[in-house]
């Protein structure tokens, strides 16, 4: 991918992305590992994607095939993940949001809060960053660098992704570049 995205819309898609998240855990206790990817058009599409059964490595290939295939010029991408917080001296669930093209990245953390009964009650922010050099940044490098895929993982990835099709969200976004 060579053309960058705006950081216009990086801020809208991270923004965006965390208010979702925000509204998900209040109102359904529920936050799914999502992808979601926008092209220079403007066309925007959002996959869950929790129903993989990937090894996280293979995951990471399929999420930049499908960004690929999609012509994607930027992205954003959550998940829940484990972190130790020394603080505390315990683990701990964050919920990362990654928005982020060929060039620059907004990064968000927030603790998992949850109820007596474990059930997912709301997010604590933790931190947010942002920076010009995503190949460096774990989360953010799916649209730098150069991932080859075997005519195998071409076959499977592409079989995948249109299985996945039929459940993804597209919209056009206004003001695509």
């Amino acid at each position: 991918m060579e053309t960058t995205a705006s950081r216009e819309l990086l801020a809208e898609l991270f923004e965006e992305y965390s208010e979702w998240y925000r509204g998900l855990a209040r109102e359904y206790g529920s936050l799914p590992r999502s992808v979601s990817g926008v092209s220079a058009t403007g066309l925007q599409f959002i996959c869950l994607l929790d129903d993989l059964s990937l090894h996280h490595m293979a995951r990471n290939k399929y999420v930049r095939f499908v960004l690929d295939d999609m012509r994607s010029v930027a992205y954003v991408y959550g998940s829940i993940d484990l972190d130790g917080d020394s603080d505390i001296a315990e683990i701990v669930e964050v919920l990362d949001i990654v928005a982020a093209d060929a060039g620059h990245y907004m990064m968000g953390r927030w603790r998992v809060l949850r109820d007596k009964d474990g059930k997912i009650a709301g997010l604590s922010h933790l931190e947010t960053r942002a920076g010009n050099d995503p190949e460096k940044q774990p989360g953010s490098w799916f649209l730098v660098g150069s991932i080859s895929f075997s005519e195998a993982e071409k076959h499977r990835y592409g079989a995948l992704w249109k299985a996945a099709k039929p459940s993804v969200i597209f919209r056009e976004r206004s003001g695509g570049d």
